[in-house]
């Protein structure tokens, strides 16, 4: 893996199940992001992890998940770093991550349409238009780093 550096803060919030999973992306991804941070759980009220997402003033944190409210964060990214919160699981774990957390869904909420259905082919996605975790953090770094032909992947 190369080692990428960004000045977007990333801390990945994974599901307990996801964690064991060999061809689960989000480690793949934590490990390329030599800053990132990766915890387990599904409650984080009060925890460590939490503590961390709202540490750094000069990065303000916001959660990648799409639902009601949610910015495009393609074509309205922050005008500033942030700390971006990445939920990962199964889709249906990482909405219980999502609706079981309020700290989390106070946070503002950024989504994005991937512009070409995911190539992981290890693990195939419920939707065409949903990519593995790896693959969004490629696509949302490259909005949010002002980078996106470099952060592309192939």
């Amino acid at each position: 893996m190369t080692p990428i550096e960004t000045r977007t803060r990333v801390v990945f919030l994974q599901h307990p199940r996801e964690a064991d999973v060999a061809v689960g992306t989000a480690r793949m991804a934590h490990l390329s992001l030599p800053r990132s941070e990766l915890f387990v759980g599904v409650h984080w009220e009060g925890t460590r992890a939490l503590e961390r997402i709202f540490a750094d003033p000069e990065r303000p944190p916001a959660v990648l998940y799409p639902g009601e409210g949610a910015i495009d964060v393609m074509t309205h990214p922050p005008a500033h770093p942030i700390t971006l919160v990445v939920i990962d699981g199964t889709w249906a774990q990482a909405r219980k991550i999502a609706n079981q957390n309020p700290a989390l869904r106070a946070l503002p909420r950024y989504a994005f349409s991937p512009p070409r259905p995911s190539a992981y082919r290890i693990r195939s996605e419920p939707d065409e238009r949903y990519v593995s975790t790896i693959e969004a953090m490629s696509y949302v770094l490259g909005a949010l780093e002002g980078e996106p032909e470099r952060r592309e992947h192939h």
